[in-house]
């Protein structure tokens, strides 16, 4: 076209041709240009609001679009407790906002607590919104979706039509999509979202509910899940656990479960229910199913399958030591499963780094995991700890710690001595006492109780007091000194008698 246009420019005609191209009028607008631009205006002006909710290992969120007002749900899912796929969901739709209730899960605030805190998150960092707990009640949102005012719902529709519809469109059996959805439409009617300066009366116009999935995932809902008999609960023949729980019936996942920890089920379970179409990942899934169907790598598949045996909840157990409610069961649990995971690291490194799977073990467990494992058996004596049914140090671990424990083996026969002092200085009609000690309550006096001891005053005795003070008296009832330990009781600094 440029030699055609420079062959044109040099004929007779050129100069001709010239001027009526200078004098033509400039082109008319192309139609439809203008509103492109408007469309791209208004997609740049749309607003999405994500509200969200995670409880017992299930995720449920929606969000409203003002560009097509539609809310949009994803029902109860299950998620790991770094909320993986909240994550996915945020980089997706790039939410304004995010709603959620002000009575949250640690994991879940942590989550928002990071979310908030990233200054250079692109395009913007979305605003955290807490709304009280209550605004997320099961049958008050049941309530405000069915008493909505729905432009794609006819007036002529009766009450009873209009539950089966919306019955249609939104999941009432997920309760967690539930609670999200009223949490959102309760947000939505406090902000007034697009009818800001429009009447009261009017309300934010929600043209549609849509199901929303992930660009990786395949949506398979529970009646095809229940058709293909993937998963199949029925009652546990236990009598003793018909109320407590189901089991796993003849199912797709209880045939190929084989998992010997409690997180490689849930994992397992995780990929049944959330059905990825992402390429690499079922290729490096299919890796590994490939090495260990070699009859060359049985072996190696036995061994690690009796090590992830030994892996035990590694979170609780930490959960427990915060809070001082650690057992002897739970360090020897510990114990074995640091063991445990560096045998499997070990292993791992031993097959092919081709794997993507061996590759992250042998690069996740680091040699951390020896200095811990060598800390706990230092220190822990396993032994005593069984034989005292509660934590011991092993000895020349702490000269301070050593000092008390030979205070605390003595303390029996320092009782004794207090007690015979103690009955020299009492009564001569008292027989006999007994001096008790309470870990986080100290020392009581323990005397049998009289005939005579009828009224308030008659309990009153030189050098002691029922009040607070040095020393504090407790009369019971002839007992063994077991019983004593579980009655005495005190209140307000005072001790009560049992």
């Amino acid at each position: 076209m440029a030699s055609l246009g420079a062959t044109v420019d040099r004929t007779p005609q050129g100069p001709v041709l010239g001027a009526a191209a200078a004098s033509c009028p400039s082109p008319a607008p192309v139609p439809g240009l203008g509103g492109a631009e408007e469309e791209d205006d208004a997609e740049q002006q749309a607003e999405i609001h994500l509200c969200v909710l995670w409880n017992s290992g299930y995720l449920s969120m929606a969000y409203y679009d003002t560009s097509d007002y539609t809310i949009h749900f994803m029902p109860d899912t299950p998620d790991h407790e770094n909320l993986k796929l909240l994550q996915r969901v945020l980089d997706e739709i790039n939410p304004q906002s995010v709603v959620t209730s002000a009575k949250q899960d640690e994991n879940m605030t942590q989550f928002l607590e990071k979310l908030a805190s990233q200054e250079h998150r692109e395009p913007k960092r979305p605003e955290i919104i807490f709304l009280p707990n209550v605004d997320f009640g099961l049958e008050i949102s049941k309530q405000r979706l069915l008493s909505g005012n729905y432009s794609f719902i006819p007036d002529s529709m009766t009450t009873t039509e209009k539950i089966l519809f919306l019955s249609s469109i939104i999941p009432f059996d997920c309760l967690l999509t539930v609670r999200v959805l009223g949490g959102l439409l309760k947000f939505m009617g406090r902000r007034r979202i697009g009818v800001e300066l429009e009447d009261y009366n009017i309300s934010v116009p929600i043209l549609g509910f849509k199901k929303f999935v992930l660009a990786h995932l395949v949506s398979i809902d529970q009646d095809t899940y229940s058709v293909l008999q993937i998963f199949k609960s029925e009652s546990h023949p236990s009598v003793y656990k018909v109320a407590s729980g189901l089991k796993e019936g003849l199912s797709l996942f209880g045939i190929l479960n084989r998992c010997r920890c409690k997180w490689g089920e849930k994992l397992l379970r995780l990929w049944f229910t959330r059905p990825t179409q992402d390429l690499g990942e079922l290729n490096s899934r299919l890796d590994v199913i490939q090495f260990f169907l070699l009859p060359q790598n049985l072996d190696m598949a036995q061994t690690l399958h009796r090590l992830l045996g030994h892996i035990k909840n590694v979170p609780l157990i930490l959960k427990r030591m915060k809070l001082s409610h650690t057992k002897v069961s739970d360090w020897q649990i510990l114990y074995k499963t640091v063991y445990s995971a560096l045998g499997l690291r070990d292993a791992c490194r031993s097959l092919p780094q081709s794997i993507q799977l061996f590759r992250d073990i042998a690069q996740e467990f680091s040699d951390d995991l020896h200095h811990i494992a060598r800390l706990i058996g230092k220190v822990v004596d396993f032994e005593g700890s069984l034989a005292a049914n509660h934590f011991t140090v092993l000895p020349n671990i702490d000269p301070e710690v050593d000092e008390k424990k030979r205070r605390l083996m003595g303390l029996s026969s320092f009782l004794t001595e207090v007690a015979w002092k103690e009955l020299d200085n009492l009564d001569s009609r008292i027989p006999s006492c007994s001096v008790i000690y309470i870990p986080l309550i100290g020392f009581l006096l323990s005397i049998p109780r009289l005939p005579f001891m009828v009224e308030a005053s008659d309990f009153e005795i030189e050098g002691l007091d029922f009040m607070r003070g040095s020393c504090t008296i407790v009369v019971l009832e002839p007992r063994n000194w077991m019983d004593c330990w579980g009655t005495c009781t005190a209140t307000s600094g005072t001790r009560r008698l049992c």
